[in-house]
């Protein structure tokens, strides 16, 4: 039957190869579009690294300026406590000074009076600051370390080294420190005058005082 129909047979077989083979022109175009997928693809990775490293980036400079701001506040309050440590220490001396008076008062000793006015004012306390050094006869800059308190002999003053003192004014020599000294002017005319010293003489205008106007001022 077949040998009859050469027509079918011939057919059959033209049917059959053009259903077993993909055209050309539709297997390129397959291939261009997986191309731009992969294209697609790595333009997204590529889009997503950049915008994880402009965000690792901005959190560092996020953290970065918080600790600065927090290194700051942490200098302020350093400082701070610096300078309410100094002046509670001038409170206490303060302090023992008027007791020294009333006693020199009641007893009535003029040469108590002479002492304390021209001597160191740590000798009034009997706990001393941890950071006191001694007694010093005009130390030279840089052999005081800072932070410490020292009575200079020849000046007869009470001197703070400043240690964390970036609000603080130099004096004219350049030097970060605090001078104190006692005031006693009533006293001390009454020596020059060479008379007797009263009790108004002592009690009058007698106190620890700064010698030389300091500026430390904040922010």
């Amino acid at each position: 039957q077949d040998r009859a129909d050469p027509d079918r047979r011939s057919g059959s077989g033209r049917a059959g190869a053009g259903a077993g083979h993909i055209p050309a022109d539709m297997g390129s175009g397959q291939r261009d579009d997986e191309a731009q997928v992969r294209e697609t693809v790595r333009a997204r990775h590529a889009q997503d690294g950049g915008s994880k490293i402009f965000e690792f980036v901005a959190v560092l400079a996020l953290l970065g300026g918080l600790s600065m701001v927090v290194l700051e506040y942490m200098l302020h309050y350093i400082e701070a406590a610096e300078k309410s440590a100094m002046e509670t220490n001038i409170l206490y001396l303060r302090s023992a000074l008027r007791l020294r008076l009333a006693e020199v008062i009641v007893d009535s000793d003029a040469d108590e009076i002479v002492s304390l006015v021209s001597g160191n004012p740590m000798d009034w306390v009997p706990d001393k600051p941890s950071s006191y050094v001694g007694s010093l006869h005009d130390p030279q800059p840089g052999f005081i370390e800072p932070g410490t308190w020292y009575f200079d002999t020849k000046s007869r003053e009470l001197v703070y080294m400043v240690k964390h003192g970036r609000e603080f004014v130099p004096d004219k020599n350049g030097l970060k420190r605090v001078r104190f000294r006692v005031h006693a002017p009533s006293v001390e005319k009454a020596l020059k005058e060479n008379r007797q010293i009263l009790v108004k003489d002592i009690v009058r205008e007698t106190s620890l005082v700064v010698a030389t106007p300091y500026q430390w001022e904040f922010k």
